[in-house]
C-alpha cells in the first residue's frame, strides 16, 4: 500500500478537524441532556405510584378470575343441574346445559364427566372463542348427588385412587375480554423494567450505555473522515504527481511528454496550461531549429550561387567564340559545333535560373507582420488568380499553369484577424497553388505517353480548392488537388531544401513557403486530401493569441537585427521586396 505523502497527510487531517469540531461539541451537549434526562426521570415517587397501579390490575384481575370461580360454584350447586346429571336423560341434561349459559353470558362451554373423563352431556353457546379479544378460564367443580338419588347402572365404582364412581363433575369454561389482562402484562413488564433500571444503578447505566455509544460515534466517524480525506485527497496527489513527474523528461529536454489529466477543477487546468505550454516549446524549438536549418542552407544556397555564376559566362563566351572562329568547310564539324553551341546553351540558362533560384532563396528576408483579416486577403488571392486564370486558357504554355486547371476559393465572409505579411503570404500561397497545378500537368503528361501536350481548349488538368476556417485560437488554410498526392514516404522531409518530386523541380519552393508560415508564428503540414490527391494544411494564430504575440515579438526583434548601427560603415542593406526577392520560389 503507497505511504500517503505530506499533502495528502494535510488533506487527510483538515478534514478530520473538520469533522471533530462539531461531534465533540455535540457529545458535551448530549451528555448534558443526559444526565439532565435521567436525573428526571428516576424519581422514588415514580416507583411507588407504578407499583400501586400495578396492584390496582392485579385486584381487578383476580376478582374477575374469583368471580368465574364463584359463578362456577352456583351453577354446580343448583338443584336442576344436579339433577339432570344423576338423572341419566341426555336431552334432559343438555336442555338444563342451554339454560345455564343463556343465564349465564360469561359461560363458553358447560361439560358434565363422570369419575375418569367420561362424557355425560355438553353445550357451548354457539360462537368460537376470539384468540384477538378474549381470555378464558376454566373452572372444574364436583357435582353432589341429590339426596336419595340412587346410583345408575351403569355408573362405574369406586376406582382405587378413591374417585367415586356416583359423581359427576363440571367443567365450565368462562371468558372474558383480554384488555384488562393485556394491561395487566403490559404494566407488570414496564415495572420489571423501571426496577432493572433502578437496581442497576440506573444514573450510571445510562451516562455510561449513551457515553459508549457516542465513543463509538466518534470512532467511526474518525474512520470516515480519515477515508474521506484518502478519497479526496488521493487524486488530487495522484495527478499532482503526474504533474511532477512529467516535468523530469522536460527538464532533461523531452518535450513530447503530455500530462493528460481529465477533469475541471484547477489541477486539470494546470495540467492543460502545461501540456499547451509544452506544446508551444516544442512548436517553438521545431521552428528555431527549421529557422537555424534554413539559415545554414541560405548561406550554402548563397555560396553555391556565388560559385556556379562566375564560371557561366566565360564558358558560354568561350564555346561562341570557337563556333564564331570556325570557317572551315567540313560539315560534320561543322554541325559537332553547333551542337555543341546549343548544348551549352541551355545547359547555361538552366544554370543560370538555378543561380536566380538559389539566389532567391539565399536573400528571403523575414515577414513584416501586420495586423491583417486573413478572409479579406484570400478573397482578395481569389480574385487575382481568377484573372491569370481566365488570361492563362488562352495559351497552351506551360507557365499558363492556373488556366488549365479550376481553381476555387471557399472563405467565410467573417473577419478573420491575424498578423500577416500580405507579399510574403501571397508568394507562399502561389508556390502551393503553382505546384498543384505542376503535379496536374504532370500527371496529364504522363497519362497522354509523357510529353505530348494539349491543344489550347482542351479540357482542364483538375481541381485546386482553397479554403479557409477558424478553430480555436488559430485559423486554417487547406489547399487540395485531386492531383496524385505526395508519398507518404516523403512527407516528413518535403518541406526539406533540395528535395523535390518533380523532374524541373529545385526543392525549394515549399522551404521557402514553410519558412514563411513559420515567420508568421503558424505551421504547416501536408495530408492526404479529400479530393484524392495532396493537402496542404496551414496554421495561422488568431490576433491576440500568445502564438501571435510571440510572431510578433520574433519578427520586431529580427527587424532591430537588420537595422545598422549609427556608425556602421558601407551601404545599408537593399529594400525588402525587390526583384530578387520576390523571384520564384
Amino acid at each position: 500500500m503507497r505511504i500517503p505523502g505530506r499533502t495528502e497527510r494535510r488533506v487527510v487531517a483538515a478534514i478530520l478537524v473538520t469533522a471533530l469540531i462539531p461531534l465533540v461539541a455535540s457529545i458535551v451537549v448530549a451528555r448534558t441532556v443526559i444526565a439532565r434526562v435521567s436525573a428526571t426521570a428516576f424519581q422514588p415517587e415514580f416507583g411507588v405510584h407504578l407499583d400501586r397501579a400495578l396492584g390496582v390490575y392485579a385486584e381487578l384481575a383476580a376478582a374477575i378470575k374469583q368471580g368465574m370461580r364463584s359463578e362456577a360454584d352456583a351453577i354446580a350447586a343448583a338443584d336442576p343441574l344436579r339433577q339432570s346429571a344423576f338423572a341419566g336423560d341426555a336431552r334432559r341434561l343438555e336442555a338444563e346445559l342451554a339454560r345455564t349459559i343463556a343465564a349465564h353470558p360469561a359461560l363458553v362451554s358447560l361439560r358434565v364427566e363422570r369419575c375418569g373423563g367420561d362424557l355425560v352431556g355438553a353445550r357451548e353457546r354457539g360462537r368460537p372463542v376470539d384468540p384477538a379479544h378474549e381470555k378464558t378460564l376454566t373452572v372444574r367443580k364436583v357435582i353432589a348427588r341429590v339426596s336419595g338419588h340412587p346410583a345408575e347402572p351403569g355408573d362405574p365404582a369406586p376406582d382405587d385412587d378413591g374417585c367415586d364412581g356416583d359423581a359427576r363433575t363440571l367443567v365450565a369454561t368462562f371468558a372474558a375480554p383480554s384488555a384488562r389482562f393485556d394491561e395487566l402484562d403490559a404494566a407488570q413488564a414496564f415495572a420489571q423494567a423501571y426496577h432493572a433500571l433502578e437496581r442497576e444503578h440506573r444514573k450510571e447505566y445510562l451516562d455510561e450505555s449513551y457515553g459508549d455509544a457516542f465513543a463509538a460515534l466518534l470512532g467511526a466517524t474518525i474512520l470516515l473522515a480519515i477515508l474521506a480525506g484518502v478519497l479526496v485527497a488521493r487524486p488530487v496527489v495522484d495527478r499532482i504527481a503526474r504533474l511532477a513527474a512529467a516535468t523530469r523528461p522536460v527538464a532533461e529536454g523531452d518535450l513530447s511528454v503530455r500530462v493528460g489529466l481529465q477533469g475541471n477543477d484547477e489541477v486539470a487546468d494546470l495540467g492543460r496550461a502545461f501540456d499547451r505550454m509544452l506544446e508551444e516549446l516544442e512548436g517553438s524549438r521545431a521552428r528555431i531549429e527549421f529557422l537555424k536549418r534554413m539559415g545554414e542552407w541560405q548561406k550554402m544556397a548563397r555560396h553555391l550561387a556565388h560559385e556556379i555564376k562566375n564560371p557561366l559566362t566565360p564558358i558560354q563566351l568561350a564555346v561562341e567564340e570557337c563556333h564564331r572562329r570556325y570557317s572551315g568547310s567540313d560539315p560534320a564539324y561543322q554541325r559537332l559545333l553547333q551542337t555543341t553551341l546549343e548544348v551549352v546553351e541551355e545547359e547555361v540558362g538552366t544554370l543560370r535560373r538555378l543561380v536566380g533560384e538559389f539566389s532567391n532563396f539565399a536573400r528571403l528576408p523575414r515577414a513584416e507582420l501586420e495586423p491583417s483579416d486573413l478572409a479579406e486577403f484570400l478573397r482578395e488571392q481569389g480574385e487575382r488568380f481568377a484573372v491569370v486564370e481566365e488570361a492563362g486558357r488562352e495559351h497552351a504554355s506551360d507557365e499558363a499553369l492556373l488556366g488549365r486547371v479550376d481553381l476555387e476559393f471557399d472563405v467565410p465572409d467573417v473577419p478573420m484577424p491575424s498578423a500577416l505579411d500580405r507579399e510574403m503570404l501571397r508568394r507562399a500561397l502561389g508556390n502551393i497553388v503553382r505546384n498543384a497545378a505542376q503535379a496536374l500537368r504532370d500527371a496529364q503528361r504522363a497519362a497522354h505517353g509523357g510529353g505530348a501536350r494539349e491543344r489550347t481548349g482542351a479540357a482542364v488538368w483538375g481541381r485546386v480548392r482553397v479554403s479557409a476556417r477558424s478553430e480555436g485560437q488559430s485559423h486554417i488554410i487547406a489547399i487540395d488537388d485531386d492531383g496524385p498526392g505526395i508519398d507518404p514516404a516523403v512527407r516528413d522531409s518535403v518541406f526539406d531544401p533540395y528535395v523535390t518530386t518533380r523532374y524541373d523541380g529545385t526543392g525549394l519552393g515549399l522551404s521557402i513557403v514553410k519558412k514563411i508560415v513559420v515567420d508568421h508564428g503558424g505551421t504547416i503540414d501536408v495530408l492526404e486530401s479529400p479530393l484524392g490527391g495532396a493537402r496542404f494544411v496551414i496554421r495561422l494564430p488568431r490576433a491576440g493569441t500568445p502564438a501571435a504575440r510571440a510572431a510578433l515579438g520574433a519578427a520586431a526583434i529580427a527587424d532591430a537585427d537588420r537595422e545598422p548601427a549609427p556608425d556602421a560603415a558601407g551601404p545599408r542593406p537593399a529594400a525588402r521586396g525587390g526583384p530578387a526577392a520576390r523571384g520564384a520560389g
